[in-house]
């Protein structure tokens, strides 16, 4: 995970930073496939994330696919057996697009089960909007400097 432990994370800040080696302008969209960012995300997730995903990948022969919230963020992590390749997509519940338009789109990337149960996310999501739940932000480390050795 290189130096990435350098960057702060609440209390000392106001959001949760997780990583991403591509984000929107808007930063309501990022992904990452690099599997040092891949961890350090999975760190601050927790324990019990970690041990229930390495349980469902042990009983997995190619990977597994998961999708969670993350405050805003409708997030899906999919990882391979060997939890060598991998790859995390953050999106912001809130859109400004039709719901038909953001199944059409999430569909050209994931399965119909993985779509299904993303609308559910996004739905309650929207039930429940409060800027309480804002608390998690998105960071390229390349975009400022923050240079790995």
């Amino acid at each position: 995970m290189k130096k990435y432990f350098l960057i702060p994370q609440p209390p000392v800040c106001a959001k949760f930073t997780f990583l991403v080696d591509d984000i929107s302008e808007k930063r309501n969209w990022g992904l990452t496939k690099d599997i040092d960012k891949i961890e350090y995300n999975r760190k601050l997730l927790g324990e019990n994330f970690n041990i229930d995903l390495k349980v469902n990948l042990l009983m997995s022969e190619k990977g597994v696919t998961n999708i969670f919230t993350l405050g805003n963020f409708i997030t899906v992590l999919e990882m391979r057996a060997d939890q060598k390749e991998g790859k995390m997509t953050f999106f912001d519940c809130i859109m400004d697009m039709p719901k038909d338009e953001l199944k059409y789109m999430i569909g050209e990337v994931f399965s119909k089960n993985i779509v299904e149960q993303w609308i559910k996310f996004y739905d309650l999501l929207n039930l429940g909007f409060s800027e309480e739940n804002d608390t998690v932000e998105l960071f390229k480390p390349e975009e400022i400097g923050f240079n790995l050795p």
